[in-house]
């Protein structure tokens, strides 16, 4: 592994371990008191097939054939997880919350990954790069200016949600990240 994707992992693990604080913040229980568990061992398979993911989450021998790397208490990734875990909300997600802007902010949070990882390799995302060789000679210079502005989004989605106010920039700055296509309609 090259030293620009070494890198690179280690801002990616800063960035989804953010996203995790923001989705799991205090008053954020849903998920917990949830009889409906979205979770699902076939969704675990990208987090095992992809090289990439591998790479951030280094638990590859957890992985079970018929739980993938979900125990009783929910996954056990901690990091590497697949951006479908971060980018699904219910329904339940978005009626409580107190008004679209809230809503539309977190649809960002789960885009987060998805955007600074897009288009790694053409138009594929870098965690569908099935070949380790291949992440060692990505463009960089583009995944890094994605892999910003998500870092850019995560702190100030902190300052909205410490302060309930958001500037005009600060949502132009917010509008720069892409949600996946099948995420873009729910809510």
């Amino acid at each position: 592994m090259n030293d620009v994707l070494k890198t690179y992992i280690e801002k990616y693990t800063d960035l989804e371990l953010g996203m995790r604080e923001l989705i799991n913040r205090p008053g954020n229980s849903l998920c917990a008191q949830c009889s409906c568990i979205c979770c699902d061992a076939v969704m675990c398979v990208e987090g095992i097939k992809s090289p990439f993911l591998k790479l951030v989450h280094q638990q590859a021998d957890e992985y079970d054939e018929q739980k993938g790397f979900l125990s009783d208490t929910g996954c056990t990734l901690k990091k590497g997880r697949p951006s479908v875990c971060y980018e699904y909300f219910c329904d339940n997600h978005f009626y409580f919350q107190p008004d679209e802007l809230h809503a539309e902010v977190l649809r960002i949070i789960g885009a987060l990954l998805y955007h600074a990882t897009r288009n790694a390799k053409g138009d594929t995302p870098l965690d569908e790069i099935m070949t380790e060789e291949e992440l060692d000679h990505l463009d960089f210079e583009r995944l890094e200016k994605q892999m910003q502005e998500s870092l850019q989004a995560l702190e100030i989605i902190r300052t909205f949600y410490r302060t309930g106010h958001m500037s005009d920039e600060s949502h132009q700055a917010l509008k720069r990240i892409r949600i996946a296509e099948e995420f873009q309609a729910e809510g």
